[in-house]
């Protein structure tokens, strides 16, 4: 981590201020240390490989479910360890999983939605490999990285690679979504990559976003499992793959939006605006949502209110 990072930290558990003890450094970042909670508790989180480890959220049954599925799931096959090819995901994302060849396309065309400036924080919730939280920093401004799986080439070690191969930075933060370890209105923009589907609870996800995000700041989401009567009609086990993988209903995930005082907008994703091929027919779908929440995938925008 570096050390800019405490400008936005606060104890996950008691919300007091963090000051750190630095043990290793390099020419980047705080390898080994530790971070020491300034309030009454005097709370203490380990860093290592530059990793901080809050896990205070790890004791919800669905964070040890995701934990354990991704540490059972990503073995068995070499190119789930080639450093060269997790180095270039997302293209090289096809060669393993074909089915989410749009992935890539898709966080690109979401980081368009943003006005990422140099001076901007940016929380990328569930990054797996890290690659949407290097896409993020090569667009400038401060990243932090948050996962429930520290792992290499699936978890946030994996950002060692990605620093080595695009000379970029992000700092890494290992804690359940639904207990950010941020600041009040400390984040100017809060990113999905089909991650929000993980949440535990929905309701406090966006609670948290809302709480750590400036007045005016905007979450951006894509790849999300949201669901329309349609869907729920077609919907198949969700509990055979053994993930916290779920889908939300469309009007579930609203009334929380509203509830933690946003408003939505929904886009259409970028490979599904390459198929479209009469005329008019994004702008159709943009405009009237109901007919965009039928398609199995959308890109959302919340934006909080500039009233804080």
């Amino acid at each position: 981590m570096k050390r800019r990072l405490l400008n936005a930290l606060e104890c996950p558990r008691c919300h007091a201020p963090l000051s750190v003890s630095s043990c290793e450094e390099n020419e980047y970042e705080i390898r080994r240390g530790r971070l020491n909670c300034t309030g009454v508790a005097e709370h203490v989180y380990e860093i290592h490989d530059g990793i901080i480890h809050f896990a205070t959220g790890f004791d919800h049954e669905a964070v040890k479910k995701e934990r354990a599925y991704e540490n059972s799931t990503y073995k068995g096959d070499p190119r789930l360890t080639d450093e060269k090819l997790i180095a270039q995901y997302p293209e090289t994302l096809t060669t393993i999983w074909p089915h989410i060849r749009h992935f890539g396309p898709d966080f690109k065309a979401l980081i368009n939605h943003l006005d990422v400036r140099p001076d901007s924080w940016i929380l990328d919730i569930g990054t797996g490999p890290c690659w949407s939280s290097r896409l993020l920093a090569q667009r400038g401004g401060n990243v932090v990285a948050l996962d429930v799986n520290e792992a290499n080439y699936y978890g946030l070690k994996t950002s060692d690679i990605m620093f080595k191969e695009y000379n970029v930075y992000f700092d890494r933060v290992l804690e359940s979504m639904t207990c950010l370890p941020f600041q009040n209105e400390s984040m100017d923009y809060v990113t999905f990559n089909a991650s929000f589907h993980h949440t535990p609870d929905h309701y406090q996800t966006l609670k948290e976003c809302s709480r750590v995000l400036k007045p005016d700041g905007k979450i951006a989401m894509v790849n999300e499992e949201f669901t329309s009567f349609r869907h729920t009609l077609q919907r198949k086990d969700e509990s055979e793959n053994g993930s916290s993988h779920h889908s939300i209903p469309y009007s579930d995930f609203e009334k929380a939006a509203k509830r933690t005082g946003f408003k939505v907008k929904y886009f259409v994703a970028d490979h599904v605006r390459g198929k479209l091929k009469i005329p008019g027919t994004t702008a159709l779908l943009e405009t009237f949502p109901t007919l965009l929440k039928q398609l199995n995938s959308a890109l959302v925008i919340l934006q909080k209110s500039s009233i804080s």
